[in-house]
C-alpha cells in the first residue's frame, strides 16, 4: 500500500486491483471530497511515454460531463507514485451483477439506455472508450450505471478517430487489455481502424451479456476466442426477449462496422422504443444453441438464389442495399401506415443513381396521391434536409415511419430489375416482398408495375382511374420520361449546385424529346427556382416564373405545375396570384402537405394570420409524423412572437427527427428570443455538430450578441457570411456586431452597406417583403442615414402594422435616431404582441433607456397588455 498521504489525497482503504493497477478510496484534503485513486502497475508506471500519454488522456476526459460517466479529476505523480484521481462511485460493477444471472428486462433497458447515452455524449466530443466491458461499468445504489476509465480512451477529431493497429495498442498499453478480448470488435482484432462503432460493438456484447447472463463469444484459448468473434454469430436469444431488444443487439453485433449503428444515440433511441411489456418473464436467461443464426442461413440462401437468377437473365451489374431485413412469412400491415421509401444504394454510375432516386421520387408522388383516399401516409424522406437516410432505423428515427419500402435496383443487359420489400420499421420483420423486371427501354411499364405491386402489398384496393399515373405528366415518349426521372433524381439533392445543374440539363433533354411535356416543364421551373435559392441571382427567379407558367398551360390538370408557379410567384411578392395557384394545386392534389405549407405562407404574407395558422395545422394533421410540417408551424409561431408554442413545435421536430440540424437551430433561435441563452447555445452547437450552416451560426452569433459578447458574436457572423455571402440579414447582423464590439465600429459601415446593397436587390423583385424593408431601415439608421431609415420603416409598418418583429425594428430605428418617445411607443406595441422583455433588456440600442420608467416597466414584465 502506498504512503498514507499522496499529494493532497489521504488514503482510506483499498477498493480492488487488477491488470490496470490498484484502486484506493481516498479523501481530497483540499476540496474535502471522497475520490478513487488508481495507481498503475510498477511495470509500466515509471516510463515517460506512459505518463505522457496518461496526461494527454486526462485532457481527453476533461471534455466529458455526463451523469453516466465517471469524472476524471487529474493524473498526478508524488514521490515516484503515478496515480489517477477520479470520482468515487459506490455500488457494484455490472460484472458482479451479471455473475448472479440474467438481469430483469426493465433493468437491462434502464442500464443500456444510460450506457448508450454516455457513449453518445463521448462520441459527440470525439472520444471513444476503446475498452467498454461490464467490469468498467458500476451500478450505483440508486440504479444508475456509470462508465469508468474514459480517461484512458484516446481522443481524436470526431470525424477521424485514431488509426492504430491492435499490435500498436497492445505494445503501448498492454496493461489495459486484460480481460478485454471478449468485448473487442472484429476490426480491432484484425488491426483495422477504430471508431465510435467499435464502442457500439462492445456495447452490444455487454447488452447481450446482461440479457443472457453469458458472453456472446467463447473460445478455449485466445486464438479460438478471436476466431469466434471474427466468424461466429452469437447464440440466439430466447423468444421471450422483446423483438425490438433483439434487433438492437443484432445491429450492434454486425461484423461489418458500417452495418452497425453509426452513433450511440441511434442505439439509445432504438432502446427507448422497446416495449418491455412484450417480455414473457421478468428475467430471461439462456440462449438457443444453433449451428449458426437463422439470419445468416437465410442470407446465404438468398445470395445463392440471386446468383442463379442473375445468370438466368444475364444481369451483370448488382447493387445490393445495406438494409438489415429479417425475412419470414408475410406479416400484417399496420392499421395506420406511415410509409417511407428507402433510397436504393448508390451506383458508381451517376445516371443510374439519378434514375433510382427519380423512381423513388415518382413513387412518393404516386403513393401520395392515394394517401387521402386510402387512409395511409407517405412520408417523403428528402436526403438533403437531413443527413442521408440509408437504413431502416434512419428512416424510423428521423422521420417517424412505421413501415419502410426497401428497394434494390439492378440494371444491365437492357433490363431493369426492382426487388422490393415492405419492412416493419421497429422489428425489421419483412411484411411483404416481390420483384419486377422490365426492359430499360420501357420506363412506363417498370414504374406501373412497381407502383401496382407495392399498392397491392399495402392491401390498397385501387380504383380503375388510379392505376395509371399522373406522374408521367403527359408524355408518351419513353426517352423523355427517362430523362425526366433522372432529372427528378438529381433534384433530390437540391442543396448541391452541381446536382441542380444536372437536373436543369436533364429536364431540358426531356423537353427536346417532347417539347410539350408538362411534368418536365414544371421540373425545369422547380430547378430554376432551386438555383435562385442557391445563388440569390434573380434571373433564375424570373426564369422559374415563366417556365412554371408554361407548365400550367401545357398541363392545366397537373398539380405540380400549379405548385411550381405558386412558389415562384410568392418569391416575387405576388401573393394573391400565388394563392390562386396553390388553391388550384390543392384541388388537384388534396393530400399534398407541401401545397398546404405554400398556401399558408402566402396567406401569412397577406396578413391573413388565422387562415395561415389553420392551414399549417392542416399540414400537420395530414402528416402528423413528418417533422417538416411541425417545423413550418413553429416558424409561423416564432415570427409572431408566440415563443412557447414555437418551442413546442421545434421540440417535436427534434423528437421526430433526432438528427435534425434544422430543428436544433430553430429551437435554439427561439430560446435566444426568450433570453434563455444558456439553453440556446448547446442547441445551436448541436446543430453545428450535425451540419455547419449559416443559419445556425447566425443564431449563435445573435445569442452571443444579446449576451453582450460582441467579439465572439462578430466571429460567428464572419463564419456565417463565408457560408452564405449573399444573405443581407447575416451581413446586417455582422454590422451590428462590429458596431458594438470594442474598436471595430469603423468596419460596421461597410457591412451595413453590403447588407443594404443585397437587400435592395431583393426588394426590386419583391417590394412587399415587409421584414426586409424594416431591416433595411435599421441598417440605414445604424449608418446615421435618417431619411432613408424613416422612409423605409414607415413603409414596413404600412405593410404589416401588427408584426412584432417589425415593431421591434422600428423601435431600434427611432432610438438610434434619437427619438425615444416613438421608440417607447413601438416597444409598448411589440411587447403587447409577445416580444420578450429579455430581448429589450439585452439589446444595446436601448442602453440609453435604462433609467426610463416606461422602459423599466416593460423589461420587468409590468406592461398591462403583455401576454407573457
Amino acid at each position: 500500500m502506498p504512503a498514507q498521504l499522496i499529494s493532497h489525497y489521504r488514503i482510506l482503504e483499498p477498493l480492488g486491483s487488477g491488470g490496470m493497477g490498484t484502486v484506493y478510496k481516498a479523501e481530497d484534503t483540499t476540496l474535502h471530497r471522497t475520490v478513487a485513486l488508481k495507481f498503475l502497475p510498477e511495470s509500466v508506471a515509471h516510463t515517460a511515454k506512459v505518463y505522457g500519454r496518461l496526461k494527454r488522456e486526462a485532457c481527453t476526459a476533461s471534455v466529458l460531463n455526463h451523469p453516466n460517466i465517471c469524472t476524471i479529476y487529474e493524473v498526478g505523480e508524488d514521490a515516484g507514485e503515478m496515480f489517477i484521481a477520479m470520482e468515487y462511485i459506490e455500488g457494484h460493477t455490472l460484472a458482479d451483477l451479471i455473475r448472479q444471472g440474467p438481469l430483469p428486462i426493465e433493468k437491462v433497458l434502464r442500464y443500456s439506455a444510460q450506457i448508450s447515452s454516455a457513449l453518445a455524449h463521448a462520441h459527440e466530443k470525439g472520444v471513444i472508450h476503446g475498452d467498454l466491458k461490464p467490469l468498467n461499468i458500476v451500478v450505483t445504489p440508486n440504479g444508475d450505471a456509470k462508465i469508468l476509465d474514459f480517461g484512458l480512451a484516446r481522443r481524436s477529431n470526431p470525424m477521424e478517430f485514431d488509426h492504430k493497429t491492435l499490435q500498436t495498442a497492445t505494445a503501448e498499453s498492454n496493461f489495459a487489455l486484460g480481460g478485454t478480448f471478449p468485448y473487442m470488435a472484429p476490426e480491432q482484432i484484425e488491426g483495422s481502424d477504430a471508431s465510435a462503432r467499435t464502442d457500439i460493438w462492445s456495447f452490444g456484447v455487454v447488452l447481450y451479456e446482461m440479457i443472457s447472463g453469458t458472453r456472446a463469444f467463447h473460445g478455449a484459448n485466445l486464438f479460438l476466442l478471436c476466431n469466434s468473434i471474427l466468424r461466429d454469430q452469437p447464440r440466439s436469444l430466447p423468444p421471450v426477449v422483446p423483438a425490438g431488444l433483439k434487433t438492437v443487439v443484432s445491429r450492434c453485433l454486425e461484423k461489418e462496422p458500417e452495418r452497425r449503428y453509426r452513433r450511440a444515440g441511434e442505439a439509445r433511441a432504438a432502446l427507448e422504443a422497446v416495449d418491455p411489456s412484450t417480455a414473457q418473464d421478468s428475467k430471461v436467461g439462456g440462449v438457443t444453441t444453433t449451428p449458426a443464426a437463422h439470419r445468416s442461413r437465410l442470407w446465404s440462401a438468398l445470395i445463392a438464389f440471386a446468383l442463379i437468377l442473375l445468370v438466368a437473365i444475364g444481369i451483370s451489374v448488382i447493387r445490393n442495399g445495406k438494409s438489415d431485413v429479417r425475412s419470414k412469412s408475410p406479416g400484417p400491415i399496420p392499421s395506420r401506415v406511415l410509409l417511407g421509401i428507402l433510397p436504393p444504394s448508390s451506383s458508381s454510375d451517376p445516371a443510374e443513381s439519378a434514375f433510382d432516386a427519380g423512381l423513388v421520387d415518382t413513387l412518393n408522388s404516386r403513393l401520395g396521391e392515394l394517401s387521402t383516399r386510402h387512409s395511409f401516409f407517405v412520408i417523403p424522406m428528402n436526403s438533403t434536409i437531413e443527413k442521408r437516410v440509408t437504413t431502416i432505423d434512419d428512416a424510423r428515427q428521423q422521420f417517424g415511419v412505421n413501415l419502410v419500402l426497401v428497394l434494390n435496383i439492378q440494371q444491365a443487359s437492357g433490363n431493369v430489375r426492382v426487388n422490393y420489400a415492405l419492412v416493419d420499421a421497429r422489428s425489421h420483420e419483412q411484411a411483404r416482398s416481390g420483384s419486377i423486371t422490365a426492359p430499360s427501354s420501357d420506363p412506363f411499364a417498370l414504374q406501373d408495375q412497381v407502383f401496382e405491386k407495392v399498392a397491392a402489398s399495402l392491401e390498397l384496393q385501387l380504383q380503375p382511374q388510379e392505376g395509371r399515373s399522373r406522374a408521367y405528366g403527359g408524355t408518351t415518349e419513353p426517352a423523355a420520361f427517362d430523362f425526366y426521372i433522372q432529372g427528378r433524381g438529381y433534384l433530390q439533392d437540391y442543396v448541391v449546385p452541381e446536382k441542380v445543374e444536372n437536373a436543369i440539363t436533364l429536364f431540358a433533354r426531356a423537353l427536346e424529346k417532347d417539347p410539350n411535356y408538362p411534368a418536365a416543364t414544371a421540373g425545369l421551373g422547380e430547378a430554376y427556382w432551386r438555383k435562385f435559392q442557391l445563388t440569390h441571382e434573380h434571373q433564375w427567379a424570373d426564369a422559374a416564373v415563366s417556365t412554371c407558367q408554361k407548365a400550367t398551360r401545357l398541363g392545366p390538370t397537373l398539380a405540380e405545375a400549379h405548385y411550381c408557379l405558386g412558389r415562384a410567384l410568392s418569391t416575387q411578392g405576388e401573393y394573391e396570384k400565388s394563392v390562386e395557384q396553390y388553391r388550384r394545386a390543392l384541388d388537384l392534389d388534396p393530400g399534398s402537405d407541401d401545397v398546404y405549407g405554400g398556401l399558408a405562407a402566402a396567406y401569412e404574407k397577406l396578413g391573413r394570420l388565422e387562415e395561415a395558422e389553420d392551414l399549417y395545422k392542416q399540414a400537420v394533421a395530414a402528416r402528423p409524423a413528418y417533422w417538416a410540417t411541425h417545423n413550418w408551424l413553429g416558424l409561423f409561431y416564432m415570427s409572431h412572437a408566440r415563443y412557447d408554442e414555437a418551442a413546442a413545435m421545434f421540440s417535436q421536430v427534434t423528437s421526430l427527427a433526432p438528427d435534425s440540424f434544422i430543428g436544433f437551430y430553430n429551437l435554439g433561435g427561439v430560446r435566444v428570443l426568450q433570453g434563455k441563452y444558456d439553453e440556446a447555445i448547446p442547441l445551436l452547437e448541436r446543430s453545428l455538430d450535425i451540419r455547419p450552416t449559416a443559419n445556425a451560426l447566425s443564431n449563435l452569433g445573435t445569442a452571443h450578441f444579446q449576451m453582450r459578447r460582441y467579439a465572439e458574436s462578430a466571429m460567428d457572423f464572419e463564419r456565417a457570411v463565408k457560408l452564405d455571402s449573399k444573405s443581407y440579414e447575416i451581413w446586417g447582423n455582422l454590422g451590428d456586431a462590429y458596431y458594438w464590439a470594442s474598436g471595430r465600429r469603423a468596419e460596421a459601415a461597410n457591412a451595413y452597406a453590403t447588407a443594404i446593397s443585397l437587400g435592395e436587390e431583393n426588394l426590386r423583385h419583391n417590394p412587399r417583403d415587409a421584414q426586409l424593408v424594416a431591416y433595411l431601415a435599421q441598417y440605414h439608421a445604424m449608418r446615421g442615414e435618417q431619411k432613408p431609415a424613416l422612409d423605409k420603416i414607415d413603409s414596413a409598418l404600412r405593410l404589416q402594422p401588427k408584426n412584432p418583429d417589425i415593431l421591434l425594428a422600428s423601435a431600434i430605428v427611432y432610438q438610434q435616431l434619437g427619438d425615444s418617445r416613438r421608440a417607447l411607443n413601438s416597444l409598448d406595441k411589440a411587447v403587447s404582441l409577445g416580444i420578450s422583455p429579455e430581448m429589450l433588456r439585452d439589446t444595446p440600442n436601448f442602453n440609453a433607456l435604462s433609467d426610463n420608467r416606461r422602459f423599466l416597466a416593460l423589461i420587468h414584465g409590468n406592461h398591462p397588455g403583455q401576454t407573457r
